[in-house]
């Protein structure tokens, strides 16, 4: 039998991408990442589309495409109760390829990998990555493994704080994010330590938030220098294991934004009615801490009146809270602009989005309550926003805003397609942002001034060790295929399922001569229903987070 003992690494760069790395590589900076590649083999990886977070790393997950694990944006729709919730753990289809580890009595750890919240059981331990509330005490499985890490290095939160941000600027934010990953690894070598882990994936979070905040090349290399370095304590500490360095998706630099609500209205796809004062429970706290922000109050005193007059606000009914946000309206009207605007008339609207990413839905009676689009029109309404999106063209530089625009059979297939969205707009080779906002009157593009770097699909990958290959040419594989190559490293088949395929071509004959232990498609593997997860709370505390990272 194989032995269970070899160590394997999966450490996740991301927003990883070559063209960010090869300069910090060519100036000696990246010594230990540059190790990796001379002694293995590396190349693009390609993400899902879109490339993002959730979705990328639910594929990661499961190896499937995001038509059979039901991630296809940030939120989820709920079954049975309407609206929506944030994507997690309990949204996702399919089976975790550590369940299959498991069985073969492979010890996991999981450290900051996001769609890991609520932690499952599994033999290892994990710490989840986003989106865990801010709030939140149970992202560990085993619970004590959070005890164990608080009594080594103090309380821990799941990633930097975007008061840094917002507070000290993007310097302190950079600095914050170095000293956070070294703790974080302190942090997981002491936890594979503890529940003897045969296999090891961590997401090194801090290039991806920096990206989208920082306009200075600089702090992109400080934050690839210092994961470098962290990396290289894990190559130190087990200098015979695999290493797998991996993104979920690249990165861009972005000049500016797309305004799609506006342009979805100026085309006669939405239509807004008259504006609302009505703000939800699970807003209340967003609010008002942009209402304290742009009046000039912070600090510990601006959290103290902001959590009282929240728990005071969440008791009253929505008439008597009226009264109080047009006020603060009144006296700061830029604040609140993001919420105070016209609303979708829902009965005229063809199509909206959710999120800046690009998913579409037409608002047809699949969705239930007031429709404008039959299922008759449906086809027709969709071959027209394919068109009209596909002439869009960015004024700055006369290039397309959207490379592609796909139907959702286009690029998904599985028992989750009809949740869907109807249409992917892919802006992902542009130089431009999408926003989505409700108010209509302005034009459709504007300078980004807040944002700076967002998503491309081209990561990178790096496979290392004593089980792999080494070529100098760089090689082209998806994010599908991690999951599957590192199954096949521990003797077990790719499961049916999986879209994934394992890179034998990169392993060694004698890995790739060993028998394959198979394996059959769990109960899990179908239909998952989405019931409400989080709390009104949990969910304004993701989503509060969400918006200020520029995902909602």
């Amino acid at each position: 039998m194989v032995s269970h003992h070899k160590k394997t690494l999966i450490l996740s760069i991301d927003s990883g991408c070559w063209a960010y790395l090869d300069p910090v590589l060519a100036a000696g900076r990246m010594p230990n990442v540059s190790q990796l590649i001379e002694g293995g083999v590396h190349g693009v990886l390609e993400s899902t589309m879109p490339p993002i977070t959730p979705v990328a790393f639910s594929s990661f997950i499961t190896g499937t495409n995001p038509g059979k694990h039901g991630i296809f944006d940030w939120s989820v729709r709920r079954d049975g109760a309407g609206g929506s919730q944030p994507a997690s753990a309990r949204c996702l289809r399919g089976t975790p390829f550590w369940r299959y580890l498991n069985e073969t009595g492979v010890e996991v750890g999981l450290f900051n990998i996001p769609i890991t919240y609520p932690p499952v059981s599994l033999d290892g331990f994990i710490v989840a990555g986003i989106s865990v509330p801010s709030a939140a005490r149970d992202f560990t499985h085993p619970r004590e493994a959070l005890d164990l890490i608080e009594e080594q290095s103090g309380p821990y939160h799941v990633d930097v704080s975007m008061d840094v941000l917002k507070r000290d600027g993007i310097r302190a934010y950079v600095d914050a994010w170095l000293a956070y990953e070294e703790r974080q690894t302190d942090v997981a070598m002491a936890l594979m330590d503890e529940y003897a882990v045969d296999v090891l994936a961590f997401n090194y979070a801090s290039l991806d938030r920096v990206n989208h905040f920082s306009p200075y090349p600089e702090d992109l290399e400080r934050i690839l220098v210092n994961v470098d370095s962290q990396i290289g304590r894990f190559v130190g500490r087990y200098p015979e294991a695999n290493f797998i360095l991996m993104s979920d998706h690249g990165s861009r630099r972005i000049k500016s934004a797309f305004l799609l609500g506006k342009w979805l209205a100026q085309n006669g796809y939405a239509v807004y009615g008259e504006k609302s004062l009505d703000i939800p429970k699970v807003e209340i706290n967003f609010a008002l801490a942009q209402y304290f922000q742009a009046r000039g109050i912070n600090g510990a005193g601006e959290r103290v009146l902001r959590n009282l007059l929240r728990r005071c606000m969440a008791l009253m009914p929505s008439a008597l809270r009226r009264p109080v946000w047009r006020a603060m309206y009144t006296a700061a009207p830029q604040a609140l602009d993001y919420r105070f605007s016209e609303r979708l008339d829902w009965a005229s609207t063809r199509v909206f989005a959710t999120s800046n990413s690009g998913p579409l839905i037409i608002n047809n009676k699949a969705l239930g309550g007031d429709s404008s689009v039959s299922e008759d029109a449906y086809n027709a309404v969709r071959e027209a926003l394919v068109r009209d999106l596909l002439v869009v063209r960015d004024p700055l530089t006369d290039e397309p805003v959207f490379s592609h625009v796909y139907r959702r059979e286009e690029i998904y297939h599985g028992p989750a397609l009809p949740q869907a969205p109807d249409v992917i707009a892919d802006h992902y080779d542009s130089t431009c942002d999408l926003i989505v906002d409700n108010d209509p009157r302005r034009f459709c593009f504007v300078n980004r001034l807040n944002r700076f770097g967002d998503h491309v699909r081209g990561g990178m990958f790096v496979l290392s060790g004593p089980d792999f290959v080494t070529s100098a040419e760089a090689q082209v594989a998806a994010i599908l295929d991690i999951p599957a190559t590192l199954l096949r490293l521990y003797g077990v088949a790719v499961p049916q399922d999986y879209d994934g395929r394992a890179l034998e071509e990169f392993m060694t004959p004698d890995v790739v001569k060993r028998p394959s232990t198979r394996t059959q498609m769990h109960d899990d593997a179908g239909s998952a229903a989405v019931h409400d997860d989080y709390t009104d709370a949990e969910m304004q505390q993701v989503a509060e987070h969400l918006r200020d990272l520029g995902y909602l």
